[in-house]
């Protein structure tokens, strides 16, 4: 199995490294006015026009506050990433110095380094940092025969002035 970079032709898939860009937070006082002019009465536009925020984020931080009762930044959901950041880098490197490199040979590198994974968990690993999997092409043996005119080729070649080798294709 070999590894190559693949670059997605998509726009609204994501490359490896570009993310959303992070809007400014609000500040914890600026949330807590905003649940308390809530409980005082107040429409979500109301609030926006006095605090100079979006209806849209005084209507998310209200919804947050009546479904956990807090303004507080949240855990993100899911699992931790198995693989740390600089196991990442790790077999990143590995592929791209040598692509035939099997995941099970990465499954066992990790190993030794004190991180259990299956090969599934490399595979995504490796897609998302944008190297896809390939198999060569096969392509027929070379019979005993063939390698005998190749190398007779060669041979009779071989004293050819590099001036006749520049017209072949």
């Amino acid at each position: 199995m070999r590894y190559k970079r693949h670059l997605s032709t998509t726009s609204n898939s994501q490359t490896p490294n570009s993310t959303m860009a992070k809007t400014k937070e609000l500040s914890k006082d600026t949330r807590n006015k905003i649940v308390d002019l809530h409980q005082a009465g107040k429409t979500e536009s109301a609030i926006g026009k006095q605090l100079g925020v979006k209806k849209s984020t005084v209507g998310a931080i209200i919804r947050k506050w009546k479904t956990y009762k807090t303004t507080d930044n949240l855990p993100p959901s899911g699992a931790p990433r198995k693989i740390s950041p600089r196991g990442v880098k790790m077999i990143t490197r590995t592929v791209s110095k040598n692509p035939r490199t099997t995941r099970g040979d990465l499954v066992n590198d990790l190993q030794r380094a004190g991180t259990k994974v299956t090969k599934a968990t490399i595979s995504n690993t490796l897609r998302r940092q944008g190297l896809k999997s390939c198999s060569a092409r096969r392509v027929p043996l070379l019979k005993p025969v063939h390698v005998r005119a190749r190398l007779k080729f060669a041979r009779e070649h071989l004293d050819d002035p590099e001036e006749d080798w520049e017209n072949v294709i």
